[in-house]
């Protein structure tokens, strides 16, 4: 997420196979809970990551430093994700992966430990919101990334961006207060 990260992108589109691992090193985890967060299962979204690493390996020569790393390489996951979802069939996905989801928190949900019930939770609505919204969320708020660069990875409007994490958080609410999850206020309604 630093000059650092673009400076290894430049060094690794030179042959530094030891600049670019360090990148791997860094970003994997990042990728795998991007691809997870789309209901992609984790040996999936262990593929879609090495695979995006290998399409940033083979577009190293033309990267520039226009824009944060993370930007660019959330822009290439973008790509992967999309032609994943079309070769698979993104509806027998979404519905086997919050099936199994589903049957996770059913069989795990454990009274003594409400921090897991919780996130398990926001898990589960996370995954029921639209895949926009979704998306805006990944990576607006889980990823902490700033509304401009949600906008490039997205290819939506700054105001969209707003709009959809504005709209997201209120579906989210909606979704967790209806499961009985309840919804702490911290300075006010949120």
């Amino acid at each position: 997420m630093s000059d650092d990260d673009s400076q290894l992108m430049v060094l690794a589109s030179r042959g530094s196979q030891v600049s670019f691992s360090k990148l791997v090193d860094k970003y994997s985890d990042v990728l795998l809970n991007f691809f997870m967060r789309k209901n992609i299962s984790y040996e999936n979204s262990q593929d879609l990551a090495q695979l995006t690493f290998l399409k940033l390996w083979n577009y190293r020569k033309k990267y520039t430093a226009q824009s944060k790393f993370l930007t660019f390489l959330f822009l290439l996951a973008g790509q992967v994700a999309i032609d994943f979802f079309r070769r698979e069939g993104r509806q027998k996905i979404i519905r086997e992966e919050l099936e199994r989801d589903a049957d996770l928190v059913a069989n795990e949900l454990n009274p003594v430990n409400e921090i897991d019930e919780k996130g398990a939770m926001v898990r589960k609505a996370i995954s029921a919101l639209p895949e926009g919204l979704r998306d805006a969320v990944e990576l607006g708020i889980i990823q902490e990334l700033k509304y401009v660069e949600v906008s490039k990875i997205l290819g939506i409007p700054e105001g969209t961006v707003k709009s959809r994490i504005f709209t997201a958080m209120k579906k989210l609410k909606e979704i967790l207060l209806s499961s009985g999850y309840k919804i702490k206020a911290q300075g006010g309604d949120k």
